[in-house]
C-alpha cells in the first residue's frame, strides 16, 4: 500500500493526464463539427471522440470520488 501522500500525489497526476486528453478530444471535436461537410468518416470519429471523451469524463469522476 502507497503512502497516503504519494497515492494522492497519483491520482493528481492522473486526473491532470486524464484532463489533458480530454480537452484534446474536445478540441479535435470541436474542430470537426465545425466543417459543414461531414463525409460518413467524419461522422464516425464524431461519434468515437464523443464516446473517448465520455469514457474520460467517467475515468475522471472515479478518480475524484474513490
Amino acid at each position: 500500500m502507497l503512502p497516503a501522500h504519494t497515492e494522492a500525489s497519483f491520482r493528481h497526476e492522473q486526473l491532470t493526464r486524464l484532463q489533458m486528453e480530454h480537452a484534446q478530444y474536445s478540441e479535435r471535436l470541436d474542430h470537426l463539427v465545425m466543417n459543414p461537410h461531414h463525409s460518413p468518416a467524419d461522422q464516425w470519429e464524431e461519434i468515437r471522440l464523443k464516446k473517448l471523451k465520455l469514457k474520460l469524463k467517467d475515468a475522471m469522476e472515479h478518480l475524484r470520488t474513490d
